[in-house]
């Protein structure tokens, strides 16, 4: 009986063993997200889930961190193995409702932003981020009534939404959803004579010009980091400022065919709108 004893004693102190190194992991985790250091940060939830798969704060966690390195099929596993820990996060449906908008699979983000609601109608993010994709699409009506009770439900960011979605749009106005062919033209997009034209949108120019660049995938299929270094090259525009627009000047960073890390710069301009095509070096996301 004494021996018997020993053993789940034994055993007890394991378990405990292995869910206190799981919570150091996630804490330690933690500390390194809060610090920016998401790779690190990832190796450390790798572990505590290692150890221990029943937490779906830690997969939660983990697929926000993903999420932050755009890495979004990764992100989504990770929220589904949350929501089958808990089925009632909704920050997991809204999380992953938008990294399936950022995929390109807009009717599965509208549907998880509606899962989200049905556990929390008052949930003003889940308002929120179901009228930008209702708009996206061209939704009119919808994304009003979103943004409306998103505003209601207390999110003070749906006010300009409210003021300006019923407004007249002006020709140079596209919602930028997919990408889907490469340009024949090498020179597209790379030099200041033949300019990416986003035109205005849903988020306005500036968010014209993200949304183009958040499409593009390097020869490894892995999404492109980017930053704006500039404007430059002004031309006439109609939409410019007193008949001038500018463009800006972006620097991607990704890596080529051999796996080598590269940068190249790149001509958009917010103001003006032509058919888009992808730049020559690059992909877009699979369907």
């Amino acid at each position: 009986m004494k021996k018997v004893l020993l053993t789940l004693l034994s055993i007890i102190l394991l378990n405990t063993s292995y869910a206190q190194n799981a919570k150091s992991y996630y804490d330690d985790g933690m500390k390194q997200a809060y610090a920016g250091k998401l790779e690190e940060a990832i190796v450390l939830l790798n572990k505590s889930l290692d150890l221990d798969k029943s937490d779906f704060v830690v997969w939660y966690n983990r697929g926000i961190m993903k999420s932050f390195l755009y890495n979004y099929e990764g992100a989504i596993k990770d929220y589904e193995e949350s929501l089958i820990l808990n089925s009632n996060n909704k920050q997991a449906y809204l999380s992953r409702g938008t990294a399936k908008k950022n995929l390109t699979d807009y009717l599965g983000a509208i549907a998880d932003y509606d899962l989200a609601l049905k556990i929390d109608s008052n949930y003003a993010e889940a308002y929120y981020n179901r009228g930008l994709v209702n708009e996206m699409l061209d939704k009119t009506d919808l994304a009003s009534a979103d943004y409306r009770k998103a505003l209601i439900k207390g999110a003070k960011d749906a006010q300009r939404k409210v003021d300006d979605i019923g407004k007249p749009k002006p020709s140079n106005y596209f919602s930028i959803l997919t990408l889907n062919k490469t340009a024949e033209d090498k020179k597209y997009g790379y030099s200041e004579k033949d300019p990416i034209k986003v035109g205005n949108g849903p988020s306005g120019g500036p968010g014209n010009q993200r949304a183009y660049l958040n499409l593009l995938r390097d020869a490894q299929g892995k999404p492109v980091t980017y930053n704006r270094v500039g404007s430059c090259c002004a031309y006439k525009s109609k939409y410019g400022l007193m008949g001038t627009a500018l463009l800006d000047k972006y620097e991607i960073t990704f890596r080529n065919d051999k796996n080598v890390e590269e940068k190249v710069i790149v001509f958009i301009s917010m103001y003006d709108y032509e058919d888009l095509k992808i730049i020559n070096g690059f992909k877009t996301i699979a369907k």
